[in-house]
């Protein structure tokens, strides 16, 4: 049995997230809940001391606040995947920043668990390793993401993109080191 960092109550919480913000696609939908939560239980041995703190409150606050916001007397875990999905629309629409910016952050957290799993990596052509090696070289972006910033004007520009400003989801630098 492998070792467990989260909470049992939160690693609930998290595979209820989980069936709501996984991405699906017909013909791809492979169950990787069980693969995710563990994921994330690793991932979450890894962070900071605030987070190890914050993360589970954040996710306990999702769980019982559906009395507040969605007038449910059964916690976020309890409701039905329709009700959850709903009620998960709820926070990410608030006009309550901090209601926002926690469901974007626990939504982000299950995204990554998602996008980890060697079998979507497959699926979405993306190999690992080979992005390593190019990195570590200092090889350039692809083409799209160069043009991206280039349209930008961030080629031009000396300061480095605030992705959550500008809404951009892909930080790259299009040259190589000048020192290699």
């Amino acid at each position: 049995m492998t070792e467990t960092h989260l909470p049992q109550k939160a690693k609930k919480i998290v595979r209820a997230l989980i069936e709501v913000v996984k991405p699906r696609k017909p013909g791809f939908d492979l169950p990787l809940e069980d693969a995710m939560v563990e994921f994330l239980d690793n991932f979450y041995s890894y962070f900071p001391f605030h987070l190890r703190i914050g993360f589970p409150a954040g996710l306990y606050l999702l769980e019982y606040a559906t009395v507040i916001f969605a007038f449910k007397l059964r916690p976020f875990s309890r409701l039905s995947l329709d009700e959850r999905r709903d009620y998960v629309e709820g926070w990410m629409n608030s006009s309550i920043s901090l209601r926002r910016d926690l469901i974007k952050g626990v939504k982000g957290v299950c995204l990554t668990a998602f996008y980890s799993q060697p079998a979507v990596m497959e699926h979405i052509g993306f190999n690992l390793q080979e992005h390593l090696d190019r990195v570590s070289r200092g090889e350039p972006c692809d083409a799209e993401a160069v043009k991206f910033f280039r349209d930008k004007g961030y080629d031009r520009n000396s300061r480095i993109p605030y992705p959550a400003y500008d809404h951009v989801t892909v930080t790259c630098h299009d040259t190589l080191p000048e020192n290699k």
